[in-house]
């Protein structure tokens, strides 16, 4: 204990600390006697001070006030032969812990021992009074309704939020049951469930339907938790609850953007489907015949690339409103992506009833249009097919409706056409594949390949390429180069993009869960990506989403896609490796980029294409153009890659010329997710052995 003893007579100083230590007291004692000495002693922060009242030039008065002053909180205990009972009384009432004449020194131990005791009672109730006003503030500010009933359900305590949220003033609910909040809404049995579970557990967290004071019925997310006593008994009920009416507002908005297309408010695919395959099931229980209609607007583009997206959008906006003032309110009427619309007939579904219909949307749409100041006469071309007689499913139906409107466009566009199977086998095939495609990422037909790629010098894996094949259930693995060029054709390949972003992006987070160390994968960025407004907020969604780092993603892009429109795409990369990605140029060398402009974008690698891989030892000029792209990447502080890298001697010669990493049959073909583990196995038992 540091003691700090206040006394001009060393002897009576010494005699105090004997007297504590015999006691029982571990000391660190200083004597002081003037007012200097004293407040330094202070600065050192003394457990216990032991003060004479009386001294030559200071007294235990001034000593008490300066712990006053000074706010410390020390006990203060005057040891004094000449303090009169009554000054010491009156010394306490100023803060004095306690007094002891000189002459009884037998209570100086006691003395201590009690001040010290009040001392740490005195903390501890200040302790405990900074926590009531702690959780009273927060009672009152919280913005969660609070309420507190007894163990009869007597409304005890609410707080101002309660208020706010309910419209009841405390005066109102004190004393009264919670049941005059409840709406009705929930039956009697949801109210025997949650009193049971909130028995059993001892709380319940759940969603309420209680009614305002002023009758309007909102939505509260609740927590109801039992307070019981020391015997577990239970005295006390509190609910903590917030208002969740903006909440489920929200999600009512989402729920129906996701079933409706945000553009003209119409159901979108998966809304249509939903309502087709009802209107299936119905057909097949009543023997009815179920129509559909796919309609396609003729030359739609023309109008985006000549008066811009927003007009576009206007069109599509009049368009929809047009056909829905054709059609009734049993029919459906969905927008599935682009200028494509697809009805729904239930009531009318004979061919001459379809037929008048189908006439009925293209007279409507023909008719002129105010589109952006400009008059616009807009036609349609429309395929039909019918349930049962054309197919028995949706997707057969949708994928011969659509062939249908693809053989009305060829008939000169402004036509209706019934499915039948006489369609031309190429058009058939065409119609077939493309239709296919429109569905493939929907219909999770879309498969990812990955092929490893190597650093030559160590022979470490450094990445893989993600190479997308399409899964056809009829046609079986279909390579990228039969349907990409069709993808872009048709514009669904920003659809089959971001599905590769994203399940590029989920499968290297789940290598990292498996323990497979596998340090980057590279994704082909398309022209469609490179003009989305939202490239680089969805790449960072999908590095969010998925705990990556950012440097382990990186986006390949082509020549030609570069130099279709150098600003935006240097615009667009520059973006995109701000965020961290990593970025390289594909088939480097095959297009007719320009140096000047290349050495402006924020590249890490150049690809060298296969075509002059594949000649290494054979040609020279093959050799001599793949030491040039190495030096020219060297220069600009690239990395290079090589691609179609098969045979030993190729591997070797692009070393030698000081290229970083190489891909090929050499190594490994584009594997699938679970021949990439076994490759890696392999290779690493190989390296061990």
């Amino acid at each position: 204990m540091k003691l700090l003893i206040v006394e001009d007579l060393p002897h009576d100083a010494e005699l105090m600390a004997l007297r504590l230590a015999d006691e029982g007291f571990v000391l660190d004692w200083q004597r002081v006697q003037t007012e200097a000495d004293y407040i330094a002693a202070l600065e050192k922060g003394p457990d216990v001070i032991l003060c004479d009242w009386h001294l030559p030039s200071f007294s235990g008065q001034r000593a008490l006030e300066l712990l006053r002053e000074r706010h410390l909180d020390i006990p203060f205990i005057i040891v004094s032969g000449g303090i009169g009972e009554e000054a010491a009384i009156a010394a306490m009432h100023q803060g004095a812990s306690d007094y002891v004449l000189k002459d009884r020194p037998a209570r100086l131990g006691e003395a201590v021992r009690q001040a010290l005791e009040q001392q740490r009672l005195q903390r501890e109730r200040d302790r405990a009074q900074a926590q009531l006003r702690l959780a009273e503030r927060a009672f009152q500010h919280t913005a969660e309704g609070i309420l507190v009933t007894d163990a009869q359900l007597r409304i005890l305590s609410v707080n101002p939020a309660f208020e706010a949220i309910t419209g009841y003033s405390a005066a109102e609910v004190l004393g009264k049951n919670p049941k005059l909040l409840q709406s009705g809404r929930q039956s009697a049995s949801f109210y025997r469930d949650l009193w049971a579970a909130l028995s059993e557990a001892g709380h319940w967290r759940g969603e309420l339907w209680n009614r305002r004071k002023n009758g309007e019925i909102y939505p509260q997310w609740s927590t109801l938790s039992a307070v019981r006593d020391d015997q577990g008994e239970i005295i006390n009920f509190v609910e903590i609850f917030s208002d969740i009416s903006n909440t489920k507002a929200a999600q009512a908005q989402i729920d129906f953007l996701a079933h409706h297309d945000a553009l003209t408010g119409l159901p979108n695919r998966s809304l249509f489907h939903e309502r087709l395959s009802h209107a299936l099931a119905g057909g097949r229980r009543e023997s009815k015949t179920v129509a559909l209609l796919f309609i396609d607007l003729d030359r739609f583009k023309t109008v985006n690339d000549t008066l811009g997206h927003p007009a576009g959008d206007e069109l599509l906006r009049e368009a929809s409103r047009r056909m829905m003032g054709v059609l009734r309110e049993t029919d459906t009427l969905a927008r599935i992506g682009g200028d494509e619309f697809v009805v729904l007939l239930e009531a009318q579904s004979s061919a001459p009833d379809v037929a008048r219909v189908a006439r009925k949307l293209l007279t409507v749409l023909s008719e002129p249009m105010r589109v952006s100041g400009q008059t616009l006469v807009v036609t349609a071309s429309i395929g039909v097919s019918l349930y049962p007689g054309d197919g028995d499913d949706a997707d057969t139906l949708i994928r011969h409706a659509d062939r249908a409107m693809y053989e009305a466009k060829q008939q000169g566009r402004n036509d209706v056409q019934f499915f039948t199977p006489a369609l031309t086998a190429g058009a058939f095939e065409r119609l077939m594949l493309e239709n296919a495609l429109r569905l493939a990422v929907e219909r999770d037909e879309l498969v990812l390949h990955y092929q490893p790629q190597l650093d030559l010098k160590s022979g470490r894996l450094s990445g893989v390429e993600a190479l997308v094949r399409w899964r056809h259930p009829e046609l079986g693995l279909i390579p990228p180069d039969r349907f990409i060029p069709l993808a872009e054709e048709i514009g669904v390949i920003g659809e089959i993009g971001a599905w590769v972003w994203r399940s590029a992006c989920r499968q290297l987070a789940a290598w990292d869960g498996a323990g497979l160390q596998v340090p980057r994968v590279s994704i082909n960025l398309s022209v469609k990506e490179i003009e989305h407004l939202g490239v680089v907020e969805r790449m960072a969604r999908m590095l969010r989403t998925n705990r990556l780092a950012s440097r382990r993603v990186e986006l390949e892009v082509t020549e030609s896609l570069l130099m279709r429109d150098p600003e935006r795409s240097c615009s667009v990369l520059t973006a995109l490796k701000d965020l961290g990605v990593e970025l390289a140029v594909d088939d480097f060398g095959t297009g007719y980029s320009s140096l000047a402009y290349l050495k402006r974008l924020p590249l890490d690698r150049l690809k060298i294409d296969q075509s002059f891989v594949h000649d290494i030892g054979h040609d020279t000029n093959d050799e001599a153009i793949v030491r040039a792209v190495v030096a020219l990447a060297r220069s600009l502080g690239l990395e290079t890659v090589a691609e179609g890298v098969e045979e030993a001697h190729q591997a070797a010669f692009l070393e030698r010329e000081g290229c970083c990493l190489a891909q090929g049959y050499l190594y490994a073909k584009p594997l699938a997710v679970a021949e990439l583990a076994a490759w890696s196995d392999g290779r690493e038992a190989r390296r061990l052995n």
